[in-house]
């Protein structure tokens, strides 16, 4: 069988992207009431800036008391007016102005971050594609995807083929050797509505920032297409979003695992049998459409990293484990139940039941409530056990190691450590270690969860084995760097 090799081309598109903006004139057509209304407007955006500048000139000077957002008019939708385009400012599209402070102006400054052709489709369907500059020239080679070409260049591996609720998306990343840039694309190729593209592409950067502890986010160019061939960009969509998570932190490294379990090469398995599948990452994305509790947790993990205190990665981290052991129980309360006999335990609860209502009158309202709700809830297992439970339910066995850290997660929610009082600051390296090691807990829980079979790596042993082998020291760590799960 020959695999199908793709043909993508986003050279237009970089063109865009790099050009755009640069020393751009408009009038401003707004409402008549504002003092925009009809100023000449100028757009900048200097190389390395994470946003649009622009210089406004009013027909009118303002005191500095009315230059203000809503006094302006970026509260509202407003047009910018060329001789051949026409975009649209949103609200809060405008996150800065600035006038002179003291005396009267008719020159005002400021930033954009949203922005947008006029006819872009924002509430029909299309084919869409975005676009976004990254530091990463491999992204996608831990993923069993696919061999490419893009405009020139030919990538053995790296694009990623996901299906979110039935409608494909490609992912892939170009290296544009003219201007040294790596380009991440995600494209759509069926039509869909730009809302649910936005909102998809989101959950796919954050999926892959779990997996990979970068999260691109920055400026972020949505292009619209009249087909899925991607031919001609007709609109543009330009939106910067918070600063990308640049942090490493992998849970997943195909090469790296495959050295650790074979030091032989004549014995190295296949490389793409190691590679995470396009399908397990099709479910988690599709998972956190549906569960904002998992979205929640990958969040907590994604963000945590770029923390410096242990402390408060460790209390993050622990908040995140205990957001995915929620999301399982609901789903798995008869696993969890500590009496499996719930036929012989039903009759058992009505009698407890019937005594305290019996005896309800020698207790206070407040007493009764709580007695009849253990009553209620004499089936349900202890908060600390459903943590052990949780990784019971996907067989995973845990040393004894990591059995006690679980115990620790009540400690860093009333802001306390596992170590004595008074030794924290000489223990910070091991908080550290901590964190990592809580960090892979709810990663195994999440993989798990989506049905994922494989390597993850434990960066808190890695980080060990990596210390002792630059010192060259021995040292015997008890865990192991890679984990089959």
């Amino acid at each position: 069988m020959i695999e199908e090799k793709y043909t993508k081309s986003i050279q237009s598109e970089t063109e865009i992207i790099e050009k755009i903006f640069q020393k751009e004139s408009f009038i401003i057509s707004h409402d008549l009431g504002f003092p925009i209304n009809e100023a000449k407007i100028s757009l900048s955006k200097g190389t390395g800036n994470k946003h649009i500048d622009f210089n406004l000139e009013l027909q009118n000077s303002l005191d500095p008391n009315n230059i203000t957002f809503k006094k302006l008019g970026f509260n509202k939708n407003c047009k910018l007016i060329s001789t051949d385009r026409i975009f649209v400012i949103p609200p809060k599209g405008v996150t800065k102005v600035k006038g002179k402070r003291f005396v009267p102006t008719n020159q005002i400054t400021g930033e954009i971050t949203t922005i947008y052709d006029e006819q872009f489709p924002l509430s029909s369907a299309s084919n869409f594609r975005l676009i976004l500059k990254i530091n990463d020239e491999d992204f996608g080679t831990i993923f069993l995807g696919a061999g490419y070409s893009c405009d020139g260049t030919h990538y053995a591996l790296g694009l990623v083929r996901l299906n979110i609720e039935n409608i494909e998306y490609h992912v892939f990343r170009h290296n544009e050797r003219s201007n040294s840039k790596t380009y991440l694309t995600i494209e759509c190729l069926d039509v869909t509505n730009f809302k649910s593209f936005r909102e998809d592409c989101e959950l796919i950067l954050k999926s892959v920032g779990f997996l990979t502890g970068n999260w691109h986010q920055d400026e972020h160019y949505f292009f619209s297409y009249t087909s899925n061939d991607f031919k001609l960009a007709k609109y543009i969509y330009y939106k910067l979003f918070g600063d990308s998570v640049i942090t490493n932190f992998e849970i997943i490294n195909p090469q790296q695992f495959r050295s650790f379990i074979h030091t032989d090469p004549s014995n190295y398995p296949e490389l793409t049998p190691l590679l995470f599948s396009e399908k397990i990452l099709s479910t988690i994305v599709n998972e956190l459409k549906s569960k904002p509790e998992l979205e929640r947790a990958i969040e907590l993990l994604v963000d945590g990293n770029e923390i410096k205190s242990p402390l408060i990665r460790c209390s993050i981290f622990s908040v995140a484990l205990e957001t995915a052991v929620s999301l399982i129980h609901s789903e798995n309360k008869a696993f969890f139940k500590p009496i499996k006999k719930t036929e012989q335990l039903t009759p058992i609860l009505k009698e407890f039941h019937d005594i305290a209502n019996r005896e309800k009158d020698k207790f206070s309202q407040l007493e009764y409530s709580s007695l009849t709700k253990k009553i209620t809830y004499l089936n349900t297992p202890f908060n600390k056990d459903k943590f052990i439970l949780a990784f019971e339910r996907y067989k995973v066995n845990l040393p004894e190691k990591y059995s006690v850290l679980l115990n620790t997660r009540n400690l860093f929610f009333h802001g306390k450590t596992p170590y004595e009082e008074g030794v924290l600051k000489n223990r910070i390296k091991d908080l550290h270690l901590e964190a990592d090691r809580i960090h892979m807990l709810v990663s195994i829980l999440i993989l798990k969860y989506v049905g994922y079979e494989g390597h993850i790596k434990n960066q808190a042993a890695y980080r060990l084995e990596t210390e002792s082998f630059y010192n060259e020291t021995e040292r015997q760590t008890g865990e192991s760097a890679f984990y089959t799960i």
